[in-house]
């Protein structure tokens, strides 16, 4: 019997797109429409930009004998898993930005229990966002707000046609809004980057700047703002960005990952602060670009729970929050979920822990670089999809993610709690 939904949220990426329409048969989707490769990537299980090639879907349980793996039932796993971390000195939780809020809650409940660091997967690059706006108040707003308003939209070290594709349609660029009808003939786009992207094909203005002169380029530009002299050595591309900042009544500044490669605290700081002064005489807003589906919600708990975006420590006699990246050779055991670790680590640091042995436990609905290594796999069902969750879109809004399809895999959220139940026991 066939089924359509309407109007369904895509975990794909931060954008949380509600648009979508899904039509299922037998219990399988056979039909999306309004989708972008990241969402095929979730609803079809294929190659995010591939979408002719499959995703190894993991369905067993597995654990790690004398470098052999071998699959065991869910118990035993579970019990494993337990083992590995409930004996470790320094455990870390990573990841959690691909994970539901449900599952990030009980991700922080587990990191109490074992008196482990929690980190999200995209620490350097948010939560020297969020130190920056505190401390320059700065105002968030809804990407509604920015598609019917915003005239001036500029990316800095971003690149939305792979991190949030559908982004620059609903949104920033192209989309039509009460005060934009016309979409990009109503609004100025500008990026820089220290690369020549995608979005220098509709960006009237794109500076390409070589790495190291972000920093310089931001002050030669604030310097133009307030008619004082640019400071030497001159950037190229410093007094058309000043003149496009100028002009904008209402605009918005993007930052990708690309800041995180950088000097990323000093830089949005920076950002912050041309910002906060053209909010002097307009409306401006810097938002991180969001690629993994539930970043925000991450941090919004973490805001909540511990008072600060980064990553809780509860090692220590009295819990730390960092805001900076975990040194690995500190680590003894790591559990990683909703982000794939071994794909983004430096080699000579996912070297140094296959050469001390350290465990990982690795929860996943596919098979990647940090499950073919770990010491445990627990396969899940895909939040959104094949289980209820709830997401934060990249502006801070809840959303509730419905399931579309049944699964006989456990959501992330029952393992985590099914993994703290027994530790705690």
């Amino acid at each position: 019997m066939e089924a359509r939904h309407e109007s369904v949220i895509c975990p794909g990426c931060g954008c949380l797109c509600d648009d979508l329409d899904v039509t299922v048969e037998a219990g399988r989707i056979v039909e999306v429409t309004n989708v972008c490769l990241w969402g095929v990537s979730r609803f079809f299980h294929a190659k995010k930009f591939h979408p002719k090639k499959d995703r190894h879907r993991l369905r067993e349980p597995e654990i790690r004998r004398q470098g052999r793996k071998q699959a065991v039932s869910y118990d035993a796993a579970l019990a494993e898993a337990a083992q590995l971390l409930g004996r470790a000195r320094r455990p870390l939780i990573y990841g959690l930005t691909n994970s539901g809020t449900f599952a990030q809650e009980a991700a922080l409940k587990l990191a109490r229990s074992l008196r482990a660091r929690l980190e999200p997967a995209d620490l350097a690059f948010k939560a020297p966002y969020y130190q920056s706006i505190q401390r320059h108040g700065l105002a968030w707003a809804p990407l509604e707000v920015i598609r019917d308003e915003a005239d001036a939209v500029l990316f800095w070290g971003a690149n939305p046609i792979h991190s949030a594709p559908r982004h620059v349609v609903r949104y920033a660029v192209f989309a039509r809004g009460r005060c934009t009808e016309r979409g990009l003939e109503d609004r100025q786009v500008a990026a820089v980057d220290i690369y020549k992207t995608e979005l220098a094909k509709f960006c009237p203005l794109f500076i390409k700047i070589k790495p190291g002169q972000e920093l310089d380029l931001l002050e030669a530009a604030a310097a133009i703002l307030a008619e004082e002299p640019p400071p030497e050595p001159r950037v190229r591309g410093a007094r058309r960005l000043a003149q496009f900042l100028g002009q904008g009544t209402c605009g918005v500044i993007f930052c990708g990952r690309g800041i995180s490669y950088g000097p990323a605290l000093e830089l949005y700081d920076r950002l912050a602060r041309l910002a906060a002064r053209l909010n002097e005489r307009a409306r401006w807003f810097v938002f991180p670009l969001s690629g993994d589906f539930n970043s925000s919600g991450l941090y919004h708990l973490l805001l909540n729970e511990v008072g600060q975006a980064g990553a809780p420590d509860f090692g220590a006699d009295e819990s730390a929050v960092h805001t900076t990246p975990v040194d690995f050779r500190e680590v003894d055991a790591l559990f990683v979920t909703g982000a794939d670790l071994l794909w983004f680590l430096p080699e000579e640091q996912a070297a140094d822990l296959k050469r001390r042995q350290v465990p990982i436990v690795a929860l996943s609905p596919f098979a990647n670089k940090t499950t073919g290594q770990a010491a445990v796999v627990l396969p899940t069902a895909l939040a959104g999809v094949e289980t209820t969750e709830v997401a934060y879109r990249m502006d801070g809004l809840p959303l509730v993610l419905k399931q579309l399809v049944p699964s006989d895999l456990p959501a992330d959220h029952q393992v985590l709690t099914d993994l703290g139940r027994l530790i705690g026991g």
